[in-house]
């Protein structure tokens, strides 16, 4: 952002905030590094005008901004509801909502998964996010983007769990949600673990120290979301048909997908890799709830209001 455009974004009355589109449901805007990739927030007006105004008066205190809570979409790409799910927490706790949209098709026209691994042919999802929350940042100083909650259903689940593991320093809790595939903490290639993570990501290491710094892990997922769900006999099946696809293909690597097992199952290798590790995470399995975002809402919101 110019100087002048952030001087005048930064003079502007608390009271044209809502009618700028800057605060209640923002509308998506483009990522500046990737165009894209998108973004939408949820920022409450009240508590945000607050410290804006404050702000404007130099009277802005750091335990004045409002605490960031980023959710990661999954598969379907549904974004806009990564954020209205959290907008009663938010005007409740004062805080704000980033849920940006990672589109499918980045890499291919049966691309669905680049973004899910952190780095692909053409796309560095964790570095998008980042430069996402700088711009957060200089848009809404009044904010904090310095730590946030990171949640991630689904697809979403494996972005924040991979997330962690490279940026632990900016991440102040992390949930994840019900992955369909997981990057366990062992002597394999990445994404399937994390033996060549400083080749992967250029000279970054993982930190083991700096993950368990952050202390507040949540792990869920529905008891129901197993091997008898239609759906995950239908993964396995387009998993055996992309794999046989792939070999056809000249620049097959000799690699294959990861074996495609229950939610459930993957998520307790997950924990109990990290507990291998020294990674103390609660492990929550919800009875009567399938691979259903809204029916583990109610225990993920219970976790956040734990330290609210």
């Amino acid at each position: 952002m110019d100087k002048a455009t952030n001087k005048l974004r930064a003079s502007l009355p608390a009271r044209f905030l809502e009618v700028a589109y800057l605060v209640g449901k923002v509308p998506f805007r483009a990522c500046k590094s990737d165009p894209r990739i998108s973004y939408t927030l949820y920022i409450p007006q009240r508590q945000y005008s607050a410290a804006h105004q404050a702000l404007q008066e130099g009277t802005l205190r750091p335990s004045d901004r409002l605490p960031l809570i980023v959710n990661i979409h999954g598969t379907r790409r549904e974004a806009t509801r990564c954020r209205d799910s959290l907008v009663d927490y938010a005007n409740e706790h004062d805080c704000a909502i980033l849920a940006p949209l990672f589109p499918a098709g980045v890499d291919g026209p049966l691309d669905l998964d680049s973004y899910k691994k952190l780095r692909s042919k053409t796309l560095k999802s964790d570095q998008v996010l980042l430069d996402i929350v700088d711009e957060v940042r200089e848009v809404w100083p009044g904010v904090n983007t310095d730590k946030f909650t990171l949640i991630g259903c689904s697809g979403g689940g494996q972005f924040a769990h991979r997330f962690m593991y490279i940026h632990p320093e900016r991440l102040q809790r992390v949930c994840v949600t019900a992955p369909g595939s997981t990057t366990n903490i062992v002597d394999k290639p990445w994404p399937y673990g994390t033996a060549d993570v400083e080749d992967v990501f250029g000279g970054r290491t993982m930190d083991l120290d700096r993950i368990k710094q952050i202390g507040d892990f949540l792990l869920i997922v529905g008891e129901d979301d197993n091997e008898s769900n239609p759906r995950h006999r239908e993964q396995v099946e387009l998993k055996k048909w992309l794999d046989g696809a792939m070999r056809k293909m000249p620049t097959h690597t000799g690699t294959d997908r990861a074996a495609v097992q229950s939610h459930v199952q993957t998520l307790k290798e997950l924990h109990q890799s990290w507990a291998e590790h020294g990674i103390d995470a609660l492990l929550r399995v919800v009875p009567g709830v399938g691979h259903s975002y809204e029916g583990l809402l109610p225990t993920i919101v219970a976790w956040l209001e734990r330290d609210s």
